[in-house]
């Protein structure tokens, strides 16, 4: 008898501990971490199956058996001190919040990205996290420099492994911090992220327009909007009022791989901080506006992102935008202009930097620094502060020189 096996109202085998219910539910019986017997319940045995008319669908049977065992499979390991850093980081990832509430989607996706991409694979992501010392942290950080990774790369990392080991603590899985002082070993400095100079951002303008003039008219968005990328990328006509010469930051265009997705694809996503804003038009964006909407049926294509359509700028190749091909095709512009005019060299020239430019020429001619956050779509004012005070330190530098000059005149 024990040998005859359970089957469903379908006569497919049943594993052990599962059963059909009289009402045609499944039920899982097990045995958690504290010893004692536990039930779960689906209308359905497999993912495939239909769930019946006028009953709640949920995960089938099956898939809550796999998450019951990988659960206990993960308590198991932590009760005996087997936890390893790829299983805290999960840990982690699971019970993450800020200020009490989940993290969004979208910063998920991003962590999890990171760390997949350097950690997750290498030898101390299948360390044991007892057996992590500080010597393992610089070892990973210096071979992260090998790869090409940037001092401020490394710096996201650190802070990233620290909260997972400050949790691993909390729980009491380990005495110690490893990712204390790791930084103090490796070469490197986090450079301050500066924005053109008035000299340079005239010149590069001036260049791109005589010979990229595409180029031209999304440097100067970029600048005159202080827009981030990913908003800049996403622009639509329906966001453009040129009657009243506003221009609505309503959403963002982001080229995203989401976790259980096979590949990355545009979609469309709320403003950070999910906060709509409204940016008036300078005399030199209108113009620029104007003439592209006269060619907007020449020019228009017929791209759809989750609803979205009529976007206005593209790609050198015609397809959407997203951060990394732009900001490549800032690096080709660069690189042609630092060949025509060695003597005047652009060092860097990132989106963000064009976002920063924007700000700081706004900050120097005085714009109030509440509208100036407002129009950065800034959340705290200790970034745009950051620039305020920049700005005033080289104001009180030129109103020095300026009254020294004066008085060697009247001497």
């Amino acid at each position: 008898m024990s040998d005859i096996k359970r089957k469903d109202g379908k006569g497919r085998t049943l594993k052990g501990g599962e059963s059909q219910r009289s009402d045609g539910r499944y039920q899982y019986q097990y045995i958690g971490l504290d010893k004692k017997r536990h039930s779960v319940y689906s209308w359905s045995l497999l993912p495939s199956d239909k769930v019946p008319i006028g009953k709640k669908s949920d995960k089938s049977l099956r898939e809550k058996e796999k998450e019951i065992q990988k659960n206990l499979l993960e308590g198991e390991n932590i009760f005996h001190g087997n936890v390893i850093l790829n299983e805290m980081f999960d840990i982690y990832m699971k019970k993450k919040k800020h200020r009490g509430k989940p993290l969004s989607p979208n910063t998920v996706m991003n962590y999890i990205s990171m760390y997949n991409k350097y950690i997750k694979e290498s030898p101390i992501g299948k360390m044991k996290i007892q057996e992590i010392k500080k010597m393992h942290i610089v070892e990973l950080y210096i071979s992260l420099q090998d790869k090409g990774l940037s001092y401020g790369t490394i710096i996201f990392y650190q802070k990233m492994l620290s909260a997972v080991f400050n949790m691993a603590i909390d729980e009491e899985f380990i005495d110690k911090n490893p990712t204390v002082r790791a930084l103090d070993q490796i070469e490197g400095c986090n450079t301050e992220k500066q924005a053109l100079t008035v000299n340079e951002q005239e010149a590069l303008l001036k260049y791109a327009q005589k010979y990229h003039p595409t180029m031209y008219r999304k440097l100067v968005f970029l600048v005159d909007t202080m827009c981030r990328v990913s908003e800049f990328a996403g622009i639509t006509w329906n966001d453009i009022n040129m009657k009243e010469r506003i221009i609505s930051i309503n959403h963002q265009l982001q080229y995203k791989k989401y976790v259980g997705e096979d590949c990355a694809r545009f979609r469309i996503i709320p403003t950070k901080g999910r906060n709509v804003r409204y940016v008036p038009m300078t005399d030199r964006l209108y113009k620029i506006l104007k003439e592209m909407k006269k060619s907007y049926f020449i020019t228009r294509r017929d791209i759809e992102v989750d609803n979205v359509t009529d976007f206005i700028f593209f790609s050198e190749y015609g397809s959407l935008i997203c951060a990394g091909t732009f900001r490549a095709e800032l690096l080709r512009l660069k690189d042609s202009y630092n060949s025509k005019y060695p003597k005047s060299k652009i060092g860097y020239l990132t989106p963000h930097i064009l976002r920063h430019t924007g700000c700081t020429r706004n900050a120097e001619n005085g714009m109030d620094m509440k509208v100036l956050q407002y129009l950065m779509g800034h959340k705290s004012s200790k970034v745009t502060n950051e620039v305020y005070n920049h700005i005033t330190e080289e104001r009180v530098m030129e109103e020095m020189l300026k009254t020294a000059k004066s008085q060697q005149k009247q001497a």
